[in-house]
């Protein structure tokens, strides 16, 4: 699983990488630096809104597999949480959105992972993780979804420790 080829199916598959709260990012030195920390530890949080500013795309372009991975893993944990929050809003616009961006960053994970033999567990994880989200999402269940990221949070965790011993 290569980045260009993570990075090119997020692009054509239209995730965004930013909150539609936020219609642009200013592009000053310390906002910069700030991202790329964000980045380079592994969250995802400040790196949210429409479209790619080039620095944040340079980013993205340079980054490990891995490192891909966890930004996914990051940025469907905020959409399920965003769906949660349309639940007890009664917003179901939002729900909406954050469902169907969970569901395009599982559809992306599942179409670019190998099915080599470790690929095969991943695929099933994500599969999972997809019909649950779909349970989740008819049966408007707020603890599921927070089941569903509890999963996302086992899946980064084994994927951090793999990282740390590179």
């Amino acid at each position: 699983m290569s980045s260009k080829k993570i990075i090119d199916d997020l692009v054509s598959r239209k995730i965004e990488f930013e909150s539609e709260e936020e219609k642009s990012v200013e592009s000053s030195d310390a906002q910069k630096a700030d991202i790329s920390a964000e980045i380079q530890s592994g969250g995802f949080q400040k790196v949210q809104g429409k479209g790619f500013d080039s620095f944040f795309e340079s980013s993205l372009r340079t980054a490990d597999p891995v490192s891909l991975l966890l930004m996914c893993y990051d940025l469907a944990k905020a959409s399920l949480k965003k769906a949660i929050e349309g639940i007890r809003n009664k917003d179901y616009e939002l729900k909406y959105e954050g469902v169907s961006r969970a569901m395009r960053i599982f559809d992306t994970l599942i179409a670019i992972t190998e099915p080599n033999e470790v690929g095969k567990y991943l695929i099933t994880s994500y599969l999972f993780i997809t019909k649950k989200i779909v349970e989740a999402d008819i049966s408007k269940d707020e603890k599921l979804f927070e089941k569903i990221i509890s999963y996302i949070e086992e899946l980064e965790q084994a994927w951090r420790k793999i990282k740390s011993k590179t």
